[in-house]
Order: C-alpha cells, then structure tokens, then sequence
C-alpha cells in the first residue's frame, strides 16, 4: 500500500486553479484508503513534514484531511500565527498608530489576545498524541500565567520531548518575568523531558523539586535564577549540555556531587564569581564575561578545551596563573581579554 501526497507547498497557495482543485490534498491510496484511517503514528510522521501553519492551511482547502493536523508533532507558536490584523500591533506601528499612546497600548494588548487566543484553539483541538516539542515565542510576561502554565501543562500531559519559551521580545524588569511552573512536575510526569529552553523567565527550582531525570539539554538566557541551579543540577542525572547566559543572580556556579554526562558548558555574561564543577566527561568548556572568575573545574579529566573571554583585566598574572590551575587537564585554552596599560 502506498499513500502519495500530491501537491506541495506552492500548490496550497494557488488554490483558485482549476487543475490544483483536482488533485487538492487528496490523500487517498490506490485501494481507497482515507489519509484519516491511517494509525496515528503515520499520520503524525506525515504531517511532521510540514509546519503547523501549513498544517492547519491544509486542513482549511481539504475536507479529508480537515483534522489531519491535529496530529502535527512540533507545536511551534510565534508572530506567524497572529491574524494579519494583529500582527502590526506588537510590533512597529504605523505612524497614526504613534499618534495616540492609548490606541497603541489597547492594539498591543488585543495583538497578545489574538495570539493566546490562537494557540488556546490549537492546543484545545490538538490529539495531544506523538507530541515531540512545544515551542512559544513572543512578548509575553507574568500577567499571561494563567495561559502559559495551562500551555506547560499540555506539554506534560501530551509527553513533550522539547520545551521551549521564549518570550525574550520582553525585555523589561525582571520582577515582570513569567515565572516557571516547577510546581506542574512531579517525578510521573517529568520523565518524558528531554530538552528545555527558556528565555526572560524566572526560575525557582527549590530543594524539593523532583527534577528531570532524562532531560540532556538545558538553556537558560536573561533568566532569573532565585535558588540557583544547584538543586535543579543535581536533579537531571542525564544532563549533556548546558548553556547559562545573561543570568543577573547566579553569583555561584557549583555542584556537591558529580555531574557524570555533561560534555558542554557555556556560561555568558552572568553576575557570577565562581564556577566548581566535577564533571568527569565534561570536553568543552566557554565563558564570556566583565569581571574575574574563580575556576575550579580540577576534576574534569577529560576537559580539553577552553574558550575564555574577558572584557577588562588589569594584569596578565590571573591569565598565566589562575585560569590554568583551574583548568589543570585543558590542552587547547583561548583567552581573549582587553588589558589596561
């Protein structure tokens, strides 16, 4: 048996021609099999190969396959998805527009209601079956909680593999960060996880949070950290890759106990004074940063190399001296610094 899909992309946009209204969508097999009947593990590989707006496009110009999206994979939410009439609002506004701070303000806050609206209805429909990622990116804060977390608790209960939120379009005071709903995992449901992105976000993982046990990639950018990292660190036994930038309140950078996966480590341009880790394969190691750092990454056998990158430093000695001893099992160091004469 074997299932031919017929028109691509460009066809789903010329969808007043004749001959495309003939061989429209239909997903239909030599034996009369409807696309709808096939398992739904065929079906959501299928619909994987598009994207989700040409997914629900699809839907909209073909009466067989009006639900097939549904099983779409890879949830991905951005200003794409705002009907044409919002889109303008949560960016540059025409010059009328600027006339008038209040018209401004009211087009923003019904452009951020479209879109919740929108991904509200996606989800609402969505099988919530074979979900492989979540990703959010737009100018969202903490007033939007509500929808946010119910968002998250879709990507738990669906069994997502990959979360992402973004909403670094706000860049405003960090008391305003959506806050992250540690409080929605717990150790049944947290397993499914594999990768999490977060972007202008506050993170609060205290002592008893149960952790990602299969997560391996973590990125955290103009995140507030409140209880710093080591809690959460020591919590995810298969982390491989993590990356830490623009992190005002992470001073320390530290963990009790091995972190036995993790091979990649970036830190960038956090108010941090101290990073000590033993990761015993950890193999690559960048750091981005204004002020000196103390280095204490002895254990990492297998550590061997290191990007380094200063912007002030009065004296060579701490280069010569301390990066190394901090770094004894480096065999290719790069540091880049500005030097006061």
């Amino acid at each position: 048996m074997s299932v031919s899909i017929s028109t691509r992309r460009a066809n789903m946009e010329n969808r007043n021609c004749p001959a495309m209204k003939k061989r429209r969508l239909e997903l239909i097999g030599p034996q009369g099999l409807n696309f709808l009947s096939l398992p739904e593990d065929i079906m959501s590989r299928i619909t994987a190969e598009i994207t989700l707006k040409e997914a629900v496009r699809m839907s909209a110009v073909c009466s067989n396959l009006r639900r097939a999206w549904i099983y779409h994979p890879n949830l991905d939410f951005d200003i794409s998805i705002v009907p044409a009439s919002g889109i303008a609002t949560v960016h540059e506004h025409s010059s009328k527009h600027k006339r008038n701070q209040h018209s401004d303000q009211h087009n923003r806050m019904m452009g951020i209601k479209r879109f919740i609206d929108t991904v509200n209805l996606i989800l609402g429909e969505h099988s919530g079956l074979a979900v492989n990622r979540l990703a959010v990116k737009f100018k969202l804060h903490k007033e939007h909680a509500n929808a946010i977390d119910g968002w998250v608790s879709f990507a738990i209960a669906s069994k997502a593999k990959v979360v992402a939120l973004d909403f670094s379009p706000y860049l405003g005071p960090y008391e305003n960060n959506y806050s992250f709903p540690c409080h929605l995992f717990h150790k049944q449901n947290s397993s499914h996880l594999q990768v999490l992105r977060l972007y202008s976000v506050t993170l609060d993982s205290s002592q008893d949070f149960c952790g990602f046990s299969n997560l391996t990639t973590l990125a955290l950018d103009h995140v507030l950290i409140l209880q710093g990292l080591q809690f959460l660190l020591l919590k995810c036994p298969s982390l491989e890759w993590l990356s830490i930038q623009l992190c005002p309140q992470l001073h320390d950078l530290h963990a009790d106990e091995p972190l036995e996966r993790l091979k990649f480590l970036c830190v960038q341009y956090c108010a941090i004074n101290r990073i000590e880790l033993h990761a015993p394969n950890l193999t690559s190691f960048e750091y981005r940063g204004g002020s000196k750092v103390h280095f204490a990454l002895n254990k990492c056998l297998k550590l061997k190399t290191a990007s380094i990158k200063f912007n002030v430093e009065e004296n060579l000695e701490y280069v010569f001296t301390e990066i190394p001893n901090g770094l004894p099992y480096v065999e290719a160091l790069h540091v880049e610094l500005t030097v006061k004469t």
